[in-house]
């Protein structure tokens, strides 16, 4: 299978080595369906990449799209 974007992703190796570079967001953007029962920010306040910021997908959207 192929990627539109391949150029866009990065090793795990890519990103420890970028963790302290000022150039680079680590954006964490997990999200669960309710259905699972998981919460993606309990997840990510419990552990995630250092320095990586929580993307809260429900916080941006229209909660009454048209």
């Amino acid at each position: 299978m192929t990627y539109a974007n391949a150029d866009s992703l990065v090793s795990t190796a890519w990103v420890a080595d970028h963790l302290d570079d000022p150039n680079v967001r680590i954006i964490d953007g997990s999200y669960h369906l309710a259905a699972t029962g998981r919460d993606g920010k309990a997840e990510y306040d419990e552990a995630h990449i250092p320095g990586a910021l929580h993307f809260d997908i429900d916080a941006v959207c229209d909660p009454n799209p048209t």
